[in-house]
Parts: structure tokens; sequence; C-alpha cells
């Protein structure tokens, strides 16, 4: 009999016939599925494409060079208003806007001018009785003071008055002004803003009663503003310094301001000064506790206010250390911690004070070098919001650095003669630079000049950092702040974070898929798995939050006892594994379906044994107190190795029970009983933990006995949020995402 022909129709127990041709609906769905998989996954691939190139986009700039642009033609620095000539200027300040600026020159004259023609404006001298000997400003915004031939000094505050006028409030010649045009009006400025109103800018100045410090002619002067009052330092033409407190007391009734002084003079022999070779630079730091005096072979000698408020000698730096080189310029940069040297060889160098451990006192060293050895540099300005340094030489040209990237920006050149001012604006988009007779201005753009790719990603040496450094601190409260924008900590702490969470979840998510494929039933099965997988939609940034707010204090508190539930937890758990296996066959056998319930109850207990434990591994191992341990405080690094070396010594343990110890369970399993064979293998898993603990704190002790404290190296301090707390938040992030693709 004849087998019948394959049709596209099978028939069934119930002598019905089912087609194998799938129905043409279904074959349209399958296509089209197919078809919306494909280029849902082509687009998954075009968008993150599209990400990396968006990210790629904004990050260019960063690293773009700077432009620098001559914006003005040679204006005048030095003329009178009449005709004649002036004092070469000393110091020049640019209001926020770029409109006027008002400059210091020798003769101890203050000159206002519009910025862009260089137009005089106003020109005010502060006393023309006495000869002016010297003079300083205190920082970019400070006071400015003078030191007279009569042994006198005068302190004065200038500042930009901005005020924002209506049409109705000025003249009708004002009201024809468009959107950035600028009039004269009085001794300041007039500008329509883009806003429409009329925006003034003038120069106030505030004269304080000149002070005598003493008979002789004031040679060299600093002056600091703290929070108690100026603090000013003097030196006069014999020597003596004069170290001043100045307080400023306005009467409410007058509005007349009063100087009170206070302070001490100490002869150049009580300081240990030698006054034949006469410094040519006095520096007063922030706080006005520290004098440093330069001469012109570079030699700084150090003064320094101990703790009754007399200032000693504490020390002497040699500035310029290369051969044959002479101070030529000195200035603070923003903050007035760090100190800028120029020499007539063309360096141009950045010291501030180290201290090289909490108790050791501050060394002034040389951090950064930033010039190219051409030329002397004769002047130095420094921007009063970040680490913008520009330098002028002897030849006419400007230079711009920044500091903290070792980034040079730019080079432009005045012309001849030697630069005696430099200035930069302070929303750093201007630069001044004057000689003897005329400045000029340029334009500056450098929107991310403290980016470098040694910055980002080479060791850094930040102010008040006792050596280089990577760090991550892009923020802080003070205008002064250094940004801190070393890549490296960011990617050590993704890795290091991804690496814990990956040593939390890995074992979780792969253990938890073997289980429900394998053992658990498919009813329960469908129930558990949507759940598990329902985790993934908890936002990471929920997970952080919780850990930063909740889990990281709750584990600052607790610390030992969480360490000793990891590091205690999985022997409880393997002990109550042998504990079971010498249990009867038979019992066994009843209890085998409660085995889920045994192994919660054995982890519980192990649990509360080792969070009850934690105190007494805190004495015996970290001296009482786990923080002051990790800072080396108190206790020795053995147990740091001993943590440390466990883990790799346990498996190493391990390995040889495997290699070994099986051996011997297989040889005595023919005339042995279950519970025997139970007991021998505790015993072995017994004596092999304690092997492990035994070779760990050897190995520890070892490595402490040769002086290598892990403590400060391979461990740190405790911080809160720390990689223990992420990975365990984290570690929930990836639970479902390894847990679907390994089930």
């Amino acid at each position: 009999m004849s087998q019948p022909e394959n049709n596209s129709t099978q028939g069934s127990f119930t002598g019905r016939r089912f087609s194998r041709k799938p129905r043409r609906s279904v074959m349209f769905t399958d296509n089209l599925a197919r078809r919306l998989i494909t280029l849902s996954g082509l687009g998954s691939i075009v968008a993150v494409s599209l990400v990396g190139l968006f990210l790629v986009y904004v990050t260019l700039p960063l690293f773009t060079p700077t432009g620098l642009e001559e914006v003005t033609d040679h204006m005048p620095s030095a003329d009178d208003g009449q005709g004649g000539t002036s004092a070469p200027v000393v110091h020049q300040v640019i209001d926020d806007y770029g409109s006027l600026v008002w400059s210091l020159h020798e003769d101890g004259s203050v000159q206002v001018r519009e910025l862009a023609e260089g137009q005089l404006l106003d020109r005010q001298i502060i006393r023309s009785d006495v000869e002016v000997t010297n003079l300083k400003v205190s920082g970019h915004e400070g006071r400015t003071i003078l030191g007279f031939a009569d042994g006198s000094i005068q302190t004065l505050k200038i500042n930009f008055v901005v005020e924002f006028f209506s049409d109705e409030d000025l003249p009708e010649a004002f009201h024809q002004l468009k959107t950035g045009e600028k009039m004269v009006f009085g001794q300041g400025l007039v500008q329509r803003t883009p806003e429409g109103q009329l925006r003034h800018i003038q120069v106030e100045m505030e004269r304080d009663d000149p002070v005598l410090l003493g008979p002789h002619p004031i040679r060299l002067l600093d002056v600091s503003e703290t929070s108690g009052g100026l603090v000013v330092a003097a030196m006069d033409d014999q020597g003596i310094l004069h170290d001043r407190k100045l307080t400023y007391r306005k009467n409410l009734l007058t509005g007349k301001v009063t100087v009170k002084t206070r302070g001490a003079d100490y002869e150049a022999e009580t300081l240990g000064l030698d006054i034949s070779d006469f410094p040519s630079q006095m520096i007063l730091n922030d706080s006005g506790d520290l004098i440093m005096l330069a001469r012109p072979d570079g030699q700084m000698v150090l003064l320094e206010r101990d703790p009754s408020g007399a200032f000693e000698k504490t020390g002497e730096v040699d500035l310029v250390p290369a051969e044959g080189a002479h101070l030529t310029a000195l200035a603070f940069i923003a903050g007035r911690v760090s100190l800028a040297v120029g020499d007539d060889q063309g360096g141009l160098n950045i010291w501030f004070p180290v201290r090289q451990s909490p108790n050791d006192p501050p060394v002034m060293q040389q951090v950064h070098s930033l010039g190219d050895g051409t030329g002397v540099v004769t002047a130095i300005g420094s921007s009063g919001r970040s680490r913008l340094v520009m330098a002028g030489y002897q030849d006419g040209k400007v230079r711009l650095y920044h500091v903290t990237s070792h980034r040079f920006l730019g080079e432009a050149s005045l012309g001849q003669g030697p630069v005696i001012s430099a200035a930069i604006a302070p929303r750093e988009d201007m630069l001044l630079a004057a000689n003897a007779t005329h400045s000029l201005l340029w334009h500056l753009d450098a929107p991310h000049p403290d980016i470098s790719f040694s910055a980002l990603m080479s060791p850094v040496w930040y102010e008040g950092y006792p050596g280089p450094t990577y760090v991550w601190q892009s923020s802080a409260a003070t205008d002064t702040f250094e940004p801190k924008l070393s890549l490296v900590p960011l990617i050590y702490g993704t890795l290091k974070a991804t690496f814990y969470s990956m040593l939390f979840g890995l074992p979780l998510a792969l253990l938890a898929a073997l289980y429900t494929s394998e053992f658990l039933h498919r009813r329960t099965r469908t129930r558990i798995k949507p759940v598990i997988e329902t985790m993934a939609s908890l936002p990471s940034v929920v997970l952080g939050f919780l850990a930063a707010l909740v889990i990281a204090p709750f584990v600052e508190k607790v610390l030992v006892q969480v360490l000793s539930i990891m590091f205690l937890g999985p022997f409880f758990l393997l002990l109550g594994a042998h504990l079971w296996q010498m249990l009867p066959r038979l019992l066994v056998a009843r209890l085998e379906p409660y085995r889920p319930v045994a192994v919660l109850v054995v982890i519980s207990v192990g649990a509360w044994l080792s969070w009850h434990l934690g105190p007494v591994f805190e004495d015996l191992a970290f001296a009482g107190d786990a923080k002051l341990w990790l800072d080396g405080q108190i206790g020795s690094g053995t147990m740091g190795w001993f943590l440390l070396l466990l883990a790799p010594v346990a498996l190493l343990m391990g390995w040889a029970n495997i290699m070994y110890g099986e051996g011997i369970i297989r040889g005595r399993g023919p005339g042995w009983t279950r519970v025997q064979l139970g007991l021998l293998d505790l015993g072995r898993f017994l004596a092999g933990s304690a092997v492990t603990v035994g070779i760990a704190l050897f190995l520890g002790w070892m490595l402490n006995s040769s002086g290598w404290d892990p403590r400060g190296s391979v461990l740190d301090t405790y911080v809160q949020r720390n990689a223990l707390v992420v990975g365990f938040a984290m570690g929930f992030a990836v639970i479902p995402i390894i847990y679907s693709i390994a089930e």
C-alpha cells in the first residue's frame, strides 16, 4: 500500500485536519515585526552614534586656540591733559564693561580715560606738597597706598560706580544714542545697553587721612586687606620696618572717616637684615602675617609674625636660582598666595608656600615654570578671577599664560620700549599694556584657558597642596578658587564603582538566573521573573540618592559591623552547609523541602553573630576606632594587609582543598558513615579556615614590619560616600539586566 503524498494538512487523533501553511496575516505580522526590530536596532545605533558626535561637538571648543585682536590704536598713557606729560603709569584697572580705565602714576596722580579712544576724562593729584616715594595697589579691587618723602602714608579707595538711567533722567543729547554707543557725561561715560537703558560709569575715589610712620622717606610698602582692617608694612630709607594695622571709623553725624593705627617698628639689625644690600621689592601676604623682602639678585627674606604679634626672620629663598639671573618683576596672582616671579633671562615662575605635612611649617617652593627664556620680564599682571597671568617684556612683547594648565595662550606686541604695566579686564575679555608713552588694548577670546591635556590627564600641583596630584573640584565659594579639572579621578572612580557594583551584583544575578531556570517551579518562575525584571525600571539616580542620603550615613555609624558581615557571612554560610552534611540521610530526605528555609536561617544567624562580633573585631583589629585607624593615628597596618590578603589566601586554600583534600574524603568513603564523613569534612573546613587566617596574618605582619603601611597608599581615609556604598546601590541597578540575559 503506497504512502499518501505530503500536503499542507495534517490529521489529528480527532480526525480534524490542520493546515501547516501560515496565514497571510501571520506572515505579514512576522515580516512587519522583523523590519521594525531591524529598524529599531539601526535607530539605536544611529542614536548612540549621534550622542557620541554631540559629545565631540561640545568638547572640541575646550581645546580651541586663544584669539588676541588689537582693538585700539596707540593711546597716550602719560599725558596730563594740558599738552604736557605726566609720570609713567604704574598700575591700571579696567571696569567690568570695558569702557573706562583708571591708572596710577609714579607721581601719585590718578587718571581716568575712555578706553576705546584714550580720551582723558579726569586727573587728580593726591598730594602736591610732598614727593611720592612709593605706591602699591592691594589686589584687583583693593585699596591703593602711597608712601611719601616725609615718612607718611595715605590710603585711597578707588572704585567704578555704575548707575542706570532712563532717557528722561539725562539731557536730550543722550536720547539719540543707539545700542552700544557711548558719550562722555561729566567725568564718566554713558552707554546705551541692549535693554534700552542708559548705563553711566564713573570712577569714585575716597581719600583717607595721611598717617605718619616716621621722619624718614618711605622706600618700600605694601598693604593687605583682612577682615580686621588694613595691614600695612613699610620700610623707610634707614631700614626701619613699620608694621601697622589701620581701622576706619565713620562719624554718623558728620560722615567724616578717621583712621586708627596700631603696630610696632623694627630695626633692620633686630630682624637680621643687611641694610647695605637694600631690598628692591616688598610683598605682604593675604593675612598680613608674612612679609617678603626681595633683593635684585633674587634673594628673598621671609619675616613672619609670631604668636605674640611681632615679626621675626624665618628664612631666605632664592627666587631666581639660574646662574647670573636677576629679579626684575614680582607680583601676587589671584588670592595673594601664589607669587609670580620674573627675571632678566625671560623666566616666569610661580612660587607658593608648601606644607609637606599638616604639622610642618610652610616653605616657599617654585611650582610652575611658564617663561620660555627670551627677553627681560618687566611687568606682571594677573586676573582677579582665575589663574591668568600676563607678562610684559623689555622688547615690548606681552605674553599670556594660564598657571594651572601650563598653557601658553598668545603673544602680542606693544611696540618699542619696555612694558611697564599690564592689566587683564575683570571679565578676561581684554588685555591692556602700557609703556612710558602709550597704551594698547587687545580683545581676548579665551573661553577655556584652564583646559589642556596635561591638566586633564597628568598630575597637577595645585596651590596649597604638598605635591602634584589628581583632583576633581570644579567649583568653590571664593572667586579666587583654582579649578581642579583632572579627569583621572572621574575615570578611576567610574571604573572602581563599576567593579564594586559588578562584584556585588554579578554573583547574585547569575546565581538567581541559574536557580530560576533550573530549579524553580515553572508556575513560581512566571511570577518571580517579571518582578525581578521590573527592578530595571528603578532610576539609577534614585538609587544613588538613597545611597547618599540613607545608606551612606547608616554605614558610617556601623562600619565595622558591615565589614564583619561581609567577611564572616560567607564563613557562616559554608559552616551551615557542612553541618547540613552531618545530618542522617533519612532526616535530610525529610527536610529537603525546607532547605531554602534552612539557608535563610543560617544567613540570618550568621549576620546576627557577625553584627555582634563587630565591636570585638574593632577593638582587636583597629585599636577601638576604625576611622582613626584608617587615618593612621592609632594601631598598626597589619590588619589592613590581613583584610586585603584574606580573599586571595582563601582562594589559594580552596584550590589546595580541591586538589588534595578531596582525596582524603574519597579514601575514607567506603568504611565511614555519613556523620563521620561530615565530621571529617567539617574538620577539614575549620582547619583550612584557621590556616587561611594564620597565613594572611603572617603575611600582613611581614609587610607591615618591612615598613610598608597600607594606610595612606593602598587604603585611604574614610569617606562617607565611598565605593562600597556605591557598589551596593548600583549593584541593584545592574542585577535585572544580568539576570534577564543569563536566565
